[in-house]
């Protein structure tokens, strides 16, 4: 027994959550349309102000138009044909300005098209958000489904459910000692025994009177014993022999021996 402590505790390793591969996908989906709407939203901005600078210039041609033509009669025939040349270069002009006026407007129309766009992508990405949140299983459904898929030797999967509950602090400490039970369930039956040891001695060192405190210490003996450590497993369960008479797991240790 005295080898058999230090060992266990030695193997205890530490765990954390981390952000599922949706989530952070979601986030970044989030930046990326935020940074093109502001891009878009200036571009628009600079695209108004030139179509008002436009107009006003087309404006002013065309009061300089009226007035030649008023002051054309007025003209001796050199006055009329500078006046004509330069009326035509202002109408080559304003051509000109109508046709930048022109293209100027359908990328407004494409970037009124992008923006709607954009804005029904993240109605859509927020409406996807809303929806998995309103059907997002509680911390005990999802503690049943790993559990669940322990007892069906779907490893993977109980895997993935109980990773993310390790210390969750909704879970109360029986519950918490569920998930360490069953993750060392997981790693024992897919050949890992010492991951194994270190979820199952999370349990026995901390609560060693819990209602699993007999099979994690089962599984030590049954661990160390994978791992060639004959002399501490069989401490091991000579101790489940001892302190959980009459249990079934002391049945099992006895058999171990």
């Amino acid at each position: 027994m005295v080898k058999l402590i230090p060992s266990i505790f030695i193997l205890i390793l530490s765990t954390a959550c981390l952000k599922t591969a949706e989530q952070v996908q979601r986030e970044k989906k989030f930046e990326t349309m935020s940074e093109q709407m502001g891009d878009t939203q200036g571009l628009m901005a600079n695209i108004v102000s030139q179509m008002k600078d436009l107009q006003t210039q087309i404006n002013k041609m065309n009061g300089r138009l009226e007035e030649l033509e008023h002051r054309q009669g007025q003209l001796n025939p050199d006055q009329v044909q500078k006046m004509n040349e330069n009326l035509s270069l202002l109408k080559t002009q304003q051509e000109s300005q109508s046709s930048q006026m022109a293209s100027i407007q359908t990328e407004l129309k494409e970037q009124r098209s992008f923006i709607e766009k954009v804005t029904s992508s993240l109605a859509s990405v927020k409406d996807g958000t809303a929806q998995k949140t309103s059907k997002k299983k509680s911390v005990k459904e999802n503690l049943e489904i790993g559990l669940k898929h322990v007892k069906q030797n779907k490893f993977e999967d109980a895997r993935r459910e109980l990773e993310g509950l390790i210390d969750h602090e909704e879970l109360s400490p029986g519950d918490k000692n569920k998930v360490l039970h069953g993750l060392g369930k997981v790693e024992y039956f897919t050949g890992n025994p010492e991951k194994a040891l270190v979820y199952f001695s999370k349990i026995y060192t901390k609560y060693p009177k819990a209602t699993l405190a007999a099979s994690s210490l089962l599984f030590i003996g049954r661990s160390l014993n994978k791992l060639g450590k004959k002399d501490e497993a069989k401490e091991a369960f000579q101790k489940v022999l001892e302190d959980y008479k009459g249990t079934k797991e002391a049945n099992e240790a006895k058999h171990e021996l």
